[in-house]
Order: C-alpha cells, then sequence, then structure tokens
C-alpha cells in the first residue's frame, strides 16, 4: 500500500524504509537490504539510499513509499494520491512504472483527484458519498486486472 502520508521512519535510511516491507518474507537483512536498493533504483532513487527519511522531499519520500509497496511483489498495490508530491516528469515515470506492473499480473488500485492520473487508468471506478457512481473500462480494455 502507498499511503498518502507517506509513514516513513524518518531516522532511517530511504534504503532501511524500504528493506522493513520485507521483515516477515524470510529473508536475511543483506537480502532485503538489495531488493531494497532494486526497488529505489526503479522509483529513480539510487542516489539517495543513504539519506534519512527527515532529509529527504516530498516527492522523493513518495518515491521511498511506493518503493516499499512494490519490493516485495505483490499482487494487489493500493496507491492514494501516488503522484500528489511529485512534479509531472516523475509523476509520468511513476505512472508508467505502475502501468508495467500492471502487464506483469499486478492488480493497481489507484484512488486519486487528479484527472491526468485517473485518464491513464484502465478502469475507472468513480464514488461519491460512499457509493459507487460509474465503474467504466477504457476502450479497447478486456476487463482483466486494473
Amino acid at each position: 500500500m502507498v499511503f498518502q502520508r507517506f509513514f516513513l521512519v524518518d531516522q532511517l535510511s530511504a534504503l532501511d524504509n524500504v528493506a522493513t516491507g520485507l521483515l516477515y518474507h524470510g529473508l536475511s537483512t543483506s537480502a532485503r537490504r538489495q531488493q531494497a536498493s532494486t526497488a529505489l533504483e526503479r522509483v529513480g532513487l539510487a542516489s539517495r539510499l543513504h539519506h534519512r527519511a527527515q532529509h529527504l522531499s516530498g516527492g522523493e519520500r513518495q518515491r521511498v513509499a511506493i518503493a516499499r509497496a512494490i519490493v516485495g511483489r505483490p499482487l494487489v498495490v493500493l496507491a492514494d494520491e501516488p503522484t500528489g508530491n511529485l512534479d509531472s516528469a516523475t509523476g509520468a515515470e511513476i505512472l508508467g512504472l505502475l502501468a508495467a506492473l500492471n502487464a506483469d499480473g499486478v492488480t493497481i488500485v489507484v484512488i486519486t483527484h487528479d484527472p491526468y492520473v485517473a485518464a491513464g487508468m484502465r478502469r475507472h471506478v468513480r464514488l461519491r458519498d460512499g457509493g459507487v457512481v460509474a465503474d467504466d473500462h477504457v476502450a479497447g480494455d478486456k476487463g482483466q486486472g486494473g
């Protein structure tokens, strides 16, 4: 899950914040850190691995949270405003990453108010006052995943 408020441990490095996502996977510390490093590279933070979360920008913190969500190769990713703190170029990169994960069979659920982000999704479920008011598939979608 990608939380809108990140929920990172400020005193830990970006690497260790992501590695904590693998604590219950039965991996050694070095294996967790290696996988965390790879996940951080995927979100463009290879140069910030050892920076403490408290010293990262909002956009960097958001990408650490995304890396933590994908590091364990989940079947489902829930993302609450995953591009909310990112500039448009980085946001587009993250949307590309989410699309690639979806193409690999990962179900991606994005909660957003951003019409640009919503436009990139294959299925749109709109809610109002706790109820579904629309459930549309984008043209060409076969109704699989997404």
